[in-house]
């Protein structure tokens, strides 16, 4: 009875370049955080008036 074996290997490098990184100011990632936040809530909230159960 013949058996097959197979294997993958993928090896990945990632590099970033020092004058390429961005720094982010404390208002800007506090507006941000804010942002998300009531984003999240709303599709909370919308998800919940969107299950209703018949029993």
């Amino acid at each position: 009875m013949p058996v097959e074996i197979r294997e993958l290997i993928i090896k990945t490098e990632i590099k970033t370049a020092v004058d390429q990184i961005n720094t982010v100011n404390e208002v800007d990632l506090s507006v941000f955080k804010e942002e998300v936040l009531e984003m999240c809530k709303r599709m909370l909230s919308e998800g919940i008036k969107k299950t209703s159960y018949r029993r």
